[in-house]
Formats: C-alpha cells, structure tokens, sequence
C-alpha cells in the first residue's frame, strides 16, 4: 500500500505503543520516564516514515536505520558523557541496566525513577514500538503487533499485587483497536471509493460507512465484555485486570515475600524533600537508632536478610524471644515507645532493639529468632499504629573486652564471606585494627573511620555497578575515603568477619528530630545503617563508624581505643581524641552534606534520571525537519483525494499528484501546455513503455472529460486505479533520473517544501479572519470542479 497508508500505519503503531506504556505508570514515581519513553516512540516513528522512502520499503535497511537511531537516542539520553567512547557508553548502558534490574528485584512497585529503571522503561518502550512498527507498518500484519503490546501490559500485570486498574486496561486495548481499525481502513480505501445508494451523499473513501460505525460497536463490545466477565463469572482470575490482591494461596503461608531497604538508603538520604514518615514517643531520654531489619548475609554484591523461612507461629502477638546471646550479667532496663507510621511502606516493621512485645498491629506479623527482624506477611507498615515493650541494653567497655569466645555456630554463620574478596579489604583490616582482643580490634577500627583514618561523610560518593555494599564498593570506598552510612557500616562488618569477629549490618533510622520532650519525628534524611557485632555474654552489640553529625558513638564503644600503651594516660588521651576530631569532621559532612542536599534540587534523588533537554529537543528538530516535507506532501495529497467526491474531482487529483509528483524530479512544463502537449512530451523524452503510456493516456483523457465534458453522475474509475497510473508514470520517469534526484525527491520532495510554506498564509489567516480561507495544498484543485486548463496549473 501506498499514498501514505505507511506513514498513517506508522503514526498510528506509535501512538498504540505509547499508550501500551501507560500501563507502567503504576511501577514507576513521577513522569519522567514518559518522556523518554516518548522520545523512543518518536525516533522509531520518525525514522521509519524516513526510511521507507529511502529505502523503497525494503524493510530489513528500514529496520536496521530505526535500530541505529533507536540506539543513539538511548545514548544521548543516557550515556551521552561517552558518545565519543562507544565501547564507555555500552558499558555505562550495561551497568545502568544491571542497576535497574536490581532495584526491579529488590524493591517493591512503585520505585523511583532512577536512571537504571528509566533505560528499562524507556528502553524497553522503544523496542516494542520497533517490534509494533515492523508487524504493522512493513508486514502489514496488525493483529500480530498486539504480541509485544500484550506482553507489556502483561509486565505490571504481574508485579502488582493488586493487578492493573481496569481503566489501563482499556487505554491499552483502545490503542490496539486504533491500530487494526488503521489498517482495515487502508484496506477498505484499496478497494476504491465506497458508492452510496441513490439519494445519498457520496461516501468520503474510508470515511464513516456503516461498516466503519459497526465495528466500532463490535470493538468496543468485546472490550466491555472484557473488562466485566471477570467480576460476574465465580472463579475465574481477574489478576490481569485488577485482582484482590489477597494473595492467597492455601499453602498455609510459611514464607514470606521480604524487600531490602538498605538498597534504597542512597535515594532516601538524597531525597530533595525531607518526607516525614513516623513519630514515635519513648521512655528513654537518649535513645538508640529505631532499627527496621538486619541483614546477616552478604554475597560480595549486597548485605540482605537470610532467606530461612519463618513459621506462623512466630506471631508477634505472643511475644518475641529474649534477645540472642544476652545474660543477666548486663545492665538492662525495660522501655517502652509508641510508634505511628506516616508515609512509609515496609514489609518490616520499625522497632528499637531487642524488642519483647508489640500491641496494636493489624494483619499477621512474624518474627525472626535470630535477628528479632519482625516481618509482615502479606501486610506492610502503611498507617499503622502500634506499642512496643523493649530492652535499653547497656553493657560495660570491661564486659566487651573481657567477653569469651562466641559460639561455634554464631562465628560460623557470621564471619562468612565469598572467596573472591579483594585481598586489600583484609589487608587494610588487619594493618588498621592490629593485635588484641576482638573488642580492641573493632574500636580501633570504628575510630579509623570515624577520625584517624581521614574519611569524610557525602552521601553523593559515586556509585559502582553492583552497589554501594559491594566488594567493588568497598575498595573504591577505601581509596576514596569518603561515602555514606552503608559504605561505612557495609566495609566495618566485612572487615570484622575478616577478623574473625561475628557481624551483621543493621538498618533503620536515627532517632529524629525531638517535638516534644519525649516526642521526636523521624523523616526520611534519617534514614541510617550501622554494623553489629556479636560478643559472648552481651549478644549483638552496636558500633558507629560513620562520622555522621548528630550521631555521637556508643558509650561503650569509646575507652581503650586502640593504643597498644598500658598507661592511663594514653588510654585517656586516645579516649577523649575522637571527640574533637569527631566534631570537626561532623561539622564539615554535615556542611557538605547540607550544599550537596541543596544541590540535589534539580533531580529526584542521587541516580535519578533528569531528561537532557538540548541534545533531546535538538534530535527531535533534525527527525522532524528530516520528516516534514515528506509527511506535509503525504498530508497535502490526503487531503487532495478526500476532497475528491466526484469523477472530475478525481481526475484533476490525479493529474495534481501526477504535476506534483513528476515537479519533485525536476520536470516542469510550461503553463501554457495542454494536457495533450504534456503526454506527447512526456512521451518523447522519457520513452514510455506502452503500459506506461496507456495509463497517461488514460489521465489525459479523464482530465480532459472533467474539464470540457457537461456534468455526470458516472462514478469513473476507482480511486485507487487512478493513484495506480499515477505510480506508474512518476516511476518511469524517476527511473531515468539520478540517485540523488531521486532521494531527493523521496526524502526532500519540493511539492512537501511548497505545501509547508502555504500553511503560513493560511494559519496567518485564520489568526486574522478566525475562519477557514485558502486550502494549504498548494496549487491543487480536487473538490471543485475546474475550469483552467491542465497546462495553467502553477509548477
């Protein structure tokens, strides 16, 4: 098909595939990734209405030119810094996509709009509308272009708990329902011009017949029925379009699905707004960091919860277990706190450590014996309101050092590591903690971080490939020497299992900010992590080695800091130190950590993806100035046949498009020529073959029919019999011009350069007039009967 049936398909598979990406708006935060999801749809739409001139609709040269432009956009939009470095940006794209993967496989819907997670959506957007471009537009086959539509919407279909709301699910089938009525459409105009019975007013070819009007009706039927069968017929599945989300699956419910939160520090502690998101009252005047989970695995890649199942019947409604390792022998005292959640979505609960009951939950929360993590199953923290009884735990510097050795299954299970650790980590471990007890070693190593060793607190430090608790992390973080709460807490827990000292690393919040005198509010800049280390006879014992202000280190963590002197006095001057320089360095991360906070104005949060407007708006200029004279010589001669109601209309459409057509490969005829003195030119100088020269014959003939013969009903020839002798001409002449006459005319076409520059008077005039004046399509004369002679058309 042709006489733009491709760039209609074209525009309409792109409008289908940005519709079909709508359904991802419930993954995602903002709209940002639109865009540059759009983007994607453009650059494929653009560059395949461009291509198929170019290349004459051979579609594997369309495909390979809409994969190279689709590939540079991603590039521009996310990798630009590396254009000059292709295999740097394939890399750079290779970690951006392994960073939103990441985040798709730890976090929970909706996620912030990352760079890593807008190259999934934006990227994955442009591929299916390539996939959309090719089945509709070059193989004509739109019923298959619904493939990778389904299989987009079938994407947040599964993620959400809840299924999609059905008002996606009828965005995305109208999109698919306008791509197939497109091509019926096109098939239906192939057939020439639809005769209406006596009395009636000409059909427009294509236009509102009632076939047309009945298959709106049976579309929007079948997606009605849809849309309500799943809500009346007992069990069936309705998931795909909004289910309960009950998740329920008669197993008896014995795992449970968990999420990581120190995967999502970064972002909170980057987050331009400050989002409050609980308040707390408690008993205790000085209180300890609130802690949400314990992560006591570590894979090289990240520290993340064990993965042990929880039964049932570790309900916290009955009370959790003393903590692990604790004796009598340690200070204790029993607090209490009261905890309401404001704007946050856990699937684990908020709590001070080690907690002994909670009251007030809703839904079934489980606990861990070994970590007390308290865990929804199938419930999250979302307004929730609840008590806590707990444990202030307070143990003694002496009881630290003089601790005996752990258990032999407490050191197995947490001084594991991969066998590929970087042999640095330990080495620095080793030269910076020295000899001594496991106490001694790790209150040397918290005063490294915290003051000796010259490391600065930024919450902007760069990010590696496979985060900021990684191995690769650490090594950067050893060498850089500057970075955030997780770079502090992530390498102090390593090195301590590299000691042989059993440790995890805790995450949660700082106590906040104080409203009243037992009243503080915790919001999302206090968002925190902290190693924990296990001593015999006290259990799980906190250590602060990020120089953080606001966050002093335990009291317990402070004597004996790491000279191997036994006088007092060094003991004392090697105490009170850290103090000092601890304030300095407070001062100065928290100045920076305050302009970067500032800085942070411009983007959601460290990672996020912000759209580079210059090279974006610059692209879409050069596709769209390289589109627009093509697609205004389509559009004017669109217009040109729709106009054309009537025999004489259709004839002096054919012979404008046959004049326009033969205008853009240089031939011109002089405006006193008849229609026959242009046949016998045309014939002379481009030696038609007889086919050829009939179907000129023919549009001579109906032309001159039209201009001097007394009115007629007759119908004529076909619409389409007319465009097809058309083709025929231009295409004998275009195949004795030059290649470039030819791209030209194909890419660059002088009648679409026209038909631009009379939309100026014509919108100049609607400015004035407020009403229609003169047709922008320049010089042609469908839908009035005409009264000059061929040869006086302008060329």
């Amino acid at each position: 098909m042709s006489n733009g049936s491709d760039e209609r398909m074209a525009v309409t598979a792109a409008v289908a595939s940005l519709v079909a990406a709508l359904t991802l708006a419930p993954l995602i935060k903002g709209s940002t990734w639109l865009f540059a999801a759009a983007i994607m749809v453009l650059a494929v739409m653009v560059t395949g209405i461009v291509g198929r001139q170019l290349a004459r609709g051979w579609w594997p040269a369309v495909v390979g030119l809409q994969a190279v432009v689709l590939f540079l956009a991603v590039v521009v939009l996310f990798a630009r810094g590396e254009i000059a470095d292709p295999p740097g940006a394939v890399r750079l794209l290779s970690d951006l996509l392994d960073t939103g993967l990441q985040t798709t496989q730890s976090q929970s819907p909706p996620v912030d709009a990352t760079r890593g997670i807008v190259l999934l959506a934006a990227g994955g957007t442009g591929l299916v509308a390539l996939a959309v471009d090719i089945l509709a537009t070059s193989f004509r086959q739109p019923a298959l272009a619904g493939l990778p539509l389904l299989a987009m919407y079938c994407i947040p279909a599964a993620l959400l708990d809840d299924g999609l709301p059905w008002y996606l699910f009828l965005i995305a089938a109208a999109g698919f329902l306008l791509l197939l009525s497109a091509d019926a459409g096109d098939r239906v105009r192939a057939w020439g011009r639809v005769l209406a019975s006596a009395g009636q007013r000409p059909a427009r070819a294509g236009g509102d017949t009632g076939l047309a009007r009945g298959g709106r009706r049976v579309g929007l039927a079948a997606v009605a029925l849809a849309v309500a069968i799943p809500y009346f017929v007992p069990g069936l599945d309705n998931q795909l379009l909004g289910g309960s989300g009950d998740g329920s699956d008669g197993s008896g419910g014995t795992v449970i699905t968990r999420i990581n939160p120190i995967l999502d520090m970064r972002r909170d502690l980057n987050d331009p707004v400050d989002t409050e998101l609980l308040a707390y009252t408690t008993t205790v005047a000085d209180p300890a960091p609130l802690r949400i989970v314990t992560d006591d695995e570590y894979d090289g890649k990240t520290w993340k919860p064990s993965g042990k199942k929880i039964p049932r019947a570790n309900n916290v409604s009955k009370g959790l277990p003393a903590a692990p390792g604790l004796t009598a022998a340690v200070k204790t005292s029993s607090e209490s706190s009261q905890i309401e959640i404001y704007r946050l979505r856990e699937t684990y609960l908020p709590l001070p450590y080690p907690a002994k009951t909670v009251t007030g939950l809703s839904g079934e929360w489980l606990y861990d014996p070994d970590t007390l993590n308290v865990i929804g199953n199938k419930v999250d923290t979302t307004q929730a309101r609840y008590g806590v009884e707990f444990t202030e735990v307070t143990p003694t510097a002496d009881q630290l050092a003089n601790a005996g050795a752990a258990p032999d299954e407490i050191v197995e299970q947490y001084t594991q590591l991969p066998d590929d650790m970087p042999a640095e980590i330990e080495r620095t471990a080793r030269n910076v903690a020295g000899n001594g007890s496991f106490y001694e070693q790790a209150v040397r190593l918290q005063e490294w971080f915290r003051t000796g060793g010259g490391f600065v607190y930024n919450t902007k430090a760069p990010e590696t490939k496979n985060g900021d608790g990684s191995a690769q992390a650490i090594v950067e973080f050893l060498k850089a020497r500057e970075g955030y709460c997780v770079h502090y807490a992530s390498t102090m827990a390593v090195m301590a299992r590299q000691l042989g000292i059993p440790a995890r690393v805790a995450v949660g919040f700082l106590p906040g900010s104080v409203q009243t005198e037992n009243t503080r509010i915790i919001s999302s800049r206090d968002a925190h992590a902290w190693p924990e280390l296990y001593f015999a006879g006290v259990g799980w014992v906190r250590f602060e080695p990020t120089p953080r202000s606001g966050q002093a280190a335990p009291d317990w963590t402070l004597p004996n800091t790491g000279t191997n002197s036994d006088t007092p006095d060094s003991q004392t001057s090697t105490t009170t130190a850290p103090d000092t320089s601890e304030g300095d360095a407070s001062s100065t991360a928290e100045a920076e950590a305050t302009q970067e906070q500032q800085e942070a104005g411009s983007t959601a949060a460290d990672g996020g993806f912000s759209v580079p407007w210059q090279p974006v708006v610059l692209l879409l200029i050069v596709l769209l100035g390289l589109a627009a004279p093509r697609t205004a010589s389509v559009v004017a001669g669109r217009r040109r046949w729709q106009q054309a109601v009537t025999a004489s209309g259709m004839a002096t459409a054919a012979w404008d498009d046959l004049r326009l057509g033969l205008s853009d490969l240089g031939v011109r005829w002089a405006a006193s020529w008849t229609p026959r003195a242009v046949r016998q030119r045309l014939n002379d100088d481009y030696q038609l073959t007889p086919e050829q020269s009939a179907a000129l014959e023919r549009l001579v003939e109906e032309l001159e029919s039209a201009l001097y013969a007394p009115p007629s009903d007759e119908p004529g020839r076909a619409a389409a019999d007319r465009r097809h002798d058309v083709g025929l001409v231009v295409g004998a002449v275009a195949v004795q011009k030059s290649g470039r006459t030819r791209w030209t005319a194909r890419l660059w076409p002088g009648s679409g350069l026209t038909a631009l520059a009379g939309l100026t008077p014509w919108i100049t005039s609607r400015f004035r007039r407020g009403a229609s004046s003169s047709d922008p399509d320049e010089g042609g004369t469908a839908g009035r009967k005409p009264r000059e002679k061929a040869g006086s058309s302008r060329s």
